[in-house]
């Protein structure tokens, strides 16, 4: 016998992706889609498609897509077809064929593009029944229940996500996205290290391991030694200094689209939305980073700034307590 429906809350991320079912099921995979080279790699792999780890582990024989850069679905058709296969693979985990339906909402960053809505209901046509795309700092207001009065900044790879949350969905005025998040991040440090290092052989996929492993603001600096390979030999060296650098350059990005943010609220509501700013994100884990905001922002007045706890799966979770409350005529249906 058949449950009647499924309720999913998914946070497409452009580095990792969640989703949170009513059953119960939770599961993220990094977002990222391996298509075999050529048929030896085909044969070699034993499969058509790769996602996340598997991709990454296989990525010398894989042409590798990264189909959520900036959060949503690149708008070419090797990559919508990724992001496609993705979603697909990403839903599949939380068994949805036991069910007679499938309601969703996914999470955007605050300002994308109709094209950039189309293609992101293009993906889940044929998984899901119905869809409701609300943004990223929304639906971690929603799931930590702070949705009466709050800023919220969504850290993530592609993009941070700032919005004002006042009892009600947040228009296109509560809201600002900017480009400096992890994945600019990444760019300015591993800049930092070939800069100091000449000659240093580094990836984006190991600098983000660095940064993901002993990013922080504020106070002394710290010793961080990595292996790096110079000409092919290996040395051990400290990325202490250039990795608290390379963090620093965030804050003032990120403390100047705070103070835009709250500027632009009304007046009287200015010191409420001063006293709840609330971090989420990937970048959110950067030690330090509430305390080294609050001082960045500290001359519009008194300032409280705080981290919601495990943020990588508060997206998803968000989404997912605002599918099961939702009345259904604020879904549309994409059968």
């Amino acid at each position: 016998m058949m449950s009647e429906r499924l309720y999913v809350g998914i946070d497409l991320g452009t580095f990792q992706s969640t989703i949170a079912s009513s059953a119960g099921a939770m599961h993220s995979i990094e977002t990222v889609v391996g298509r075999p080279k050529d048929p030896v790699a085909r044969n070699f792999l034993k499969r058509d498609v790769l996602f996340g780890a598997d991709a990454l582990k296989n990525k010398l024989a894989c042409n590798l897509y990264r189909p959520m850069a900036a959060g949503v679905a690149q708008d070419d058709e090797a990559n919508l077809a990724a992001a496609k296969a993705f979603v697909s693979h990403l839903i599949e985990t939380v068994d949805p064929e036991e069910y007679d339906e499938v309601f969703g909402v996914i999470c955007s960053p605050s300002h994308v593009s109709f094209t950039d809505k189309s293609n992101l209901v293009a993906t889940l046509r044929g998984q899901v029944n119905a869809i409701m795309v609300v943004t990223e700092p929304f639906a971690t207001a929603f799931g930590i229940g702070e949705i009466g009065g709050s800023i919220v900044v969504d850290v993530g790879a592609g993009t941070t996500d700032i919005a004002r949350i006042h009892g009600t969905f947040p228009t296109d005025e509560d809201q600002v996205t900017i480009q400096e998040a992890g994945d600019w991040l990444d760019i300015e440090l591993m800049t930092l290290i070939s800069k100091k290092f000449t000659g240093a052989q580094i990836t984006k996929d190991m600098v983000r391991k660095w940064k993901e492993e002993s990013s922080y603001v504020g106070g002394d600096t710290r010793t961080v030694e990595v292996n790096l390979s110079v000409d092919g030999k290996n040395q051990t060296v400290d990325i202490g200094d250039l990795i608290l650098e390379a963090c620093e350059l965030l804050i003032p990005k990120v403390g100047n689209a705070i103070k835009r943010i709250v500027a632009e609220a009304d007046p009287e509501y200015q010191p409420v939305l001063r006293n709840n700013i609330i971090l989420s994100g990937g970048g959110s884990l950067i030690d330090g980073l509430a305390e080294r905001v609050a001082r960045e922002i500290s001359d519009i007045g008194d300032v409280n700034v705080w981290c919601v706890e495990n943020p990588l799966e508060k997206v998803a979770e968000g989404a997912l307590m605002l599918a099961g409350e939702m009345p259904d005529d604020m879904y549309t249906a994409i059968n």
